[in-house]
């Protein structure tokens, strides 16, 4: 899953574009219900980076706060033009979860596993993961 430093990515309109400059640590499939409403579909998906590897080169985001499924809190980001979420942030950790789809190249990453298995699809598989967990 290495990924050819930088990387960059943006919104849907444009409007907002930003950089990758470290490795992250993980792509995870989440299931839980936050999730997939974010996304609007079966699931959603978050590339983990710390959050001094991710720049934002242009625009600016709006954001608004939900409490987290373990605890604490989480912000999550978007453009305010065309409403396209561009990461979230667990508060207090130091890691920003990219949206892998707002990537110029998002077929550059893979998952590594799928959270929160008790609540997904049960239509749905997804080949080539390490893990899979029931919860968080």
């Amino acid at each position: 899953m290495p990924l050819n430093l930088p990387a960059e990515g943006g919104c849907q309109c444009g409007n907002v574009r930003y950089r990758l400059t470290g490795q992250p640590l993980w792509l995870g499939v989440c299931h839980c219900t936050e999730c997939k409403r974010a996304s609007g579909a079966a699931f959603s998906m978050s590339l983990r980076l710390r959050e001094a590897d991710v720049e934002l080169l242009s625009g600016t985001l709006k954001q608004w706060s939900r409490p987290s499924a373990k605890k604490g809190e989480v912000i999550c980001e978007f453009c305010p033009d065309c409403g396209n979420r561009v990461w979230h942030v667990p508060v207090g950790t130091g890691f920003k979860h990219v949206k892998p789809g707002t990537l110029d190249d998002p077929s550059a990453v893979a998952p590594n596993f799928e959270g929160w298995t008790v609540r997904k699809a049960p239509w749905l598989s997804i080949s080539g993961l390490a893990a899979s967990f029931e919860e968080q």
